[in-house]
């Protein structure tokens, strides 16, 4: 048999790529028409490729789960516990749990001087503030602390001198590094809340608190959990947070909108909310009735208005029979001088209870032609007669709010060849003039619907977030109505 191996100059246990390089090589060589030259070289190609495939296969590919047997042998064998020891050895474990150690013993530091801290401020007028700060302060302190000199602990003896002179060095404590790091900033920021609190000490002391004026918040709470309570964000100067426990709020399960927060400068822990808005006046339809919860209202068992018919029905228990208001009696008429008030349409309305048992609405009536107006009632609810009326800018109830003892009421109306647009204006209505005592210049265009940002000294501002951010302009109001 042909020595193939001489014939392309290789030698057994060549690679696949010595063997083709060769094997062009000898390709080149040949003279031009050799084909039983080419053909020789091809089967001694041929012959070693098979050969060297047969006495060497190629380690198959495994997964990042599934090693090769060639890989798992140095393990299972007689001293495979002894070599994976000194793997683990090698990268380091202990040095990694050692770092998890300090993370977990630092929480339990701060957890338990929480939770038995007692207040440092007695003397402070906001005792509820005074006592959660007191334990934040020692606690956030405390574990700063004690997480720095673990710390030092930690690289200090990971990385001592062996008797060889060498420093230990390995994986394990690299990442127990890395897991150190992130404990400093996860889930929150060590050093920025603990300067937070010691800068926050003297304000607390001499009563030098931060206050916003007329501030939004959000409808939502976002949880902080390891700060002061629930995170409200609203746009005032640089700062855009403050920190409110629930049970700071004046009605923590109504709808906040507009609020006085008095807060510390640094941490923003609020000491003290004066709530001055809040939308609790709206209602939705169920089918064809408003059913309408008034607040702090228990003289009538049930109010509800039947959208169809345009009835109010006021229950005032079972031996009596319930008060019925007719809406199409409304004394307004369209320019065609019929009933403004045919039937009620739109699935919102509005209602609010004034003094002396009198109850204001504000819906949408449609008269007989089809065309759709806002329309403002007073009722009186013993009697159910329709006291007085009015007929408001637009077609919709959008918003009604209440600040500084007056309602606003925010209206919407279709545009014209418009599918997206609406026109939103607003209204003051004064619950003790019972009438309606302003009405904004500014009307709006918009393609979707603004949110109520701000109650400021001399207007009420519009804006695309809840938060204030990117405001759209301004409803202008005297001064003298915003007091």
């Amino acid at each position: 048999m042909k020595n193939y191996y001489d014939l392309l100059g290789l030698k057994p246990g060549c690679t696949k790529k010595e063997l083709k390089k060769a094997y062009r090589a000898a390709l080149e060589q040949l003279e031009t028409g050799d084909l039983i030259g080419e053909e020789e070289l091809t089967q001694a190609y041929r012959f070693i490729n098979a050969a060297r495939k047969h006495q060497r296969p190629e380690r198959k590919k495994y997964g990042f789960w599934k090693m090769s047997k060639e890989f798992r042998a140095h393990f299972t064998g007689p001293r495979g516990s002894e070599a994976a020891r000194s793997v683990i050895r090698r990268f380091g474990i202990k040095e990694l749990f050692t770092a998890v150690g300090i993370i977990v013993f630092s929480w339990l530091v701060y957890l338990l001087l929480s939770a038995v801290m007692p207040n440092l401020f007695s003397d402070s007028r906001y005792p509820l503030l005074a006592l959660d700060f007191s334990k934040k302060l020692v606690s956030a302190s405390a574990k700063l602390l004690v997480y720095g000199i673990c710390i030092v602990i930690y690289v200090c003896r990971s990385l001592r001198r062996r008797t060889n002179g060498l420093r230990k060095l390995n994986l394990g404590f690299l990442a127990g590094c890395v897991l150190l790091v992130l404990g400093l900033f996860i889930p929150q920021n060590q050093l920025s809340n603990t300067a937070s609190l010691l800068l926050d000490i003297g304000p607390l002391q001499q009563e030098q608190f931060s206050v916003t004026k007329n501030i939004l918040l959000e409808d939502a709470f976002l949880q902080t959990n390891n700060l002061f309570g629930d995170l409200y964000t609203y746009k005032s100067g640089k700062s855009n947070r403050v920190y409110i426990p629930k049970s700071l709020l004046e009605d923590a399960d109504g709808t906040v909108h507009q609020a006085v927060v008095t807060f510390l400068p640094h941490t923003h822990a609020a000491a003290k909310v004066q709530v001055r808005a809040m939308e609790n006046h709206l209602y939705g339809s169920i089918g064809d009735c408003f059913f309408l919860d008034l607040p702090n209202e228990s003289d009538a068992q049930e109010i509800y208005l039947r959208r169809s018919s345009a009835t109010l029905v006021m229950e005032q228990g079972s031996a009596q029979a319930p008060v019925q208001t007719d809406l199409r009696t409304v004394k307004l008429k369209n320019e065609e001088g019929q009933p403004l008030v045919e039937t009620v349409t739109s699935d919102k309305m509005a209602a609010l209870a004034l003094s002396q048992h009198r109850l204001f609405l504000c819906f949408t009536a449609e008269d007989s032609v089809g065309t759709h107006t806002c329309v403002a009632v007073i009722i009186d609810r013993e009697s159910g007669k329709i006291l007085k009326s009015w007929e408001l800018q637009g077609q919709f109830v959008y918003r009604v709010f209440s600040c500084a003892n007056r309602d606003y009421v925010f209206t919407q109306a279709l545009v014209k060849d418009s599918f997206t647009e609406r026109t939103y204006s607003m209204q003051i209505f004064d619950p003790a003039a019972a009438d309606f005592v302003y009405t904004a210049p500014e009307n709006y265009i918009l393609g979707s619907a603004p949110h109520i940002a701000s109650f400021a000294e001399n207007g009420v501002w519009i804006s695309k977030h809840t938060n204030g951010e990117n405001p759209i302009g301004k409803f202008t109001v005297p001064e003298s109505l915003m007091k």
